[in-house]
C-alpha cells in the first residue's frame, strides 16, 4: 500500500469500526516504553513530523543513550482516536522502579503529570488515588522501542522475556517492538533475539532528528506502515467482545499483585545481601584477628631469638674470656719435667 492510501486509512480510523462496534473503547494508546535513552522521544518526534507534515519540531525532549530525559508521561495525539504516550524511561528490570514501568503501561497512572519512583506502598497508593483521572474507555497497545545500537548480550534475555511476557499478561496484547537505528550493523542479531523471545511484530527505522530531518520517501513510509499496521491489529482485537471497565479493573488488580510480590523480593534480596554483608564483615574481623595473633606470634618468637642470641653471645664473651687468662699464667707441667734433670752436689 502506497503512503497516501496509508495516510488516508490512519485518518478515517474509528473504534466504532469493528462488528462489536467500539465496546465503550474511544482512543488508541500507543504506549511506548523501554530503557534509559533508547529513542522514545526521537521516536515521537519522528511520528509527528511524519503526521502532521509540518516543519520538523522536537515535541518530545530527547537524549543520549544511557541518559533519558522524560520525567513526564506526557501524551501526543496524532488523530481524534489515536495518541502516542511518552512512557518514563528505565534502567533495570527487576527492581523497585518495574512495579512503576507496569503502572504506567497498565495506563493506571495519569497523563501529562511527573513520574516519580515510588515502590510498595506509595506506588499503590498513588494508583488508588489516580482511579478518577485515568480513562477506562483507552485502547492500550504496548510499543516496546528498543536501538540496534545496543545490541543484546545473553545475560539481558532473561529480563527481556520477563518484560515481553508480563506486558502481554498485562495488556492482553504481545508488545509491538520498534527498533531504532536500523542501519546498525547489530540490526540481524537483535531482530532474531527478539524473534526468540516470541515477538512476532518488529519494525526497523531511522529517526528523524533535529540535526537531519531531510524527508526521505522511505522513512515516511517505515512510520506510516507502523501506525497502519498498529490500527489493523486493534481492528483484529476488537472483533473478540471486550469490556474496558473490566479490563481495567484486571490491570490494576494484576499492577498491584505485581508490586506486592516484587516488593517481597526485593526485601528477599536485600535481607540476603544483608547476610552478606554481614558474614563479609565477620570473615573481615576474623581476618584481622588472625593477622593481629601472626603478628604477635612473630613478635614473640623475634624476642626469644634475640634473648637466645643474647645469652649464646655472652657465653662466647665468657669463654673467650677464660681463655685469655689461661693463656696469660705460665704452664704447671714446666716444673716439674725440669725437676729430674737436676744434679746433686756431691759430699
Amino acid at each position: 500500500m502506497d503512503v497516501e492510501r496509508m495516510r488516508d486509512s490512519i485518518n478515517s480510523f474509528s473504534l466504532d469500526q469493528g462488528p462489536h462496534g467500539g465496546q465503550g473503547f474511544t482512543r488508541v494508546l500507543l504506549q511506548l516504553f523501554g530503557f534509559l535513552g533508547h529513542g522514545k522521544s526521537c521516536f515521537i518526534n519522528t511520528c509527528k513530523f511524519v503526521w502532521d507534515g509540518a516543519e520538523y519540531k522536537s515535541w518530545a525532549q530527547a537524549a543520549g543513550v544511557d541518559e533519558g530525559h522524560t520525567m513526564v508521561r506526557r501524551s501526543y495525539p496524532l488523530t481524534p482516536n489515536i495518541t502516542l504516550v511518552d512512557n518514563r524511561g528505565f534502567s533495570i528490570v527487576g527492581g523497585y522502579e518495574t512495579g512503576e514501568i507496569f503502572a504506567q503501561l497498565g495506563n493506571l497512572l495519569p497523563l501529562d503529570v511527573p513520574v516519580e519512583w515510588n515502590q510498595g506502598f506509595g506506588l499503590a497508593g498513588r494508583i488508588i488515588e489516580a482511579e478518577n483521572c485515568v480513562k477506562k474507555s483507552d485502547f492500550i497497545v504496548p510499543i516496546f522501542i528498543y536501538s540496534v545500537k545496543k545490541g543484546i548480550v545473553p545475560e539481558e534475555m532473561d529480563y527481556l522475556q520477563e518484560l515481553m511476557v508480563t506486558s502481554r499478561d498485562l495488556t492482553g496484547m504481545f508488545p509491538i517492538v520498534v527498533l531504532t537505528h536500523k542501519s546498525h550493523s547489530n540490526r540481524a542479531d537483535v531482530i532474531a533475539n527478539f524473534q526468540n523471545l516470541g515477538v512476532e511484530q518488529i519494525f526497523c527505522l531511522e529517526n528523524y532528528t533535529s540535526e537531519d530531518h531531510t524527508k526521505t520517501k522511505s522513512k515516511h513510509e517505515e512510520v506510516l506502515r507502523f501506525i497502519y499496521e498498529v490500527i489493523n491489529d486493534v481492528h483484529f482485537q476488537l472483533r473478540h467482545e471486550r469490556n474496558p471497565s473490566e479490563e481495567m479493573l484486571e490491570r490494576k488488580e494484576f499492577v498491584l499483585r505485581y508490586i506486592h510480590h516484587n516488593d517481597l523480593k526485593m526485601q528477599y534480596v536485600q535481607s540476603e545481601n544483608t547476610k552478606d554483608e554481614t558474614w563479609l564483615k565477620n570473615e573481615l574481623r576474623l581476618q584481622k584477628e588472625k593477622y593481629q595473633r601472626e603478628i604477635q606470634e612473630d613478635k614473640r618468637k623475634h624476642l626469644e631469638e634475640m634473648k637466645k642470641l643474647e645469652e649464646d653471645c655472652g657465653k662466647m664473651r665468657q669463654k673467650m674470656q677464660e681463655e685469655s687468662r689461661a693463656a696469660k699464667q705460665p704452664k704447671k707441667g714446666v716444673k716439674s719435667w725440669l725437676a729430674p734433670l737436676k744434679i746433686k752436689s756431691s759430699k
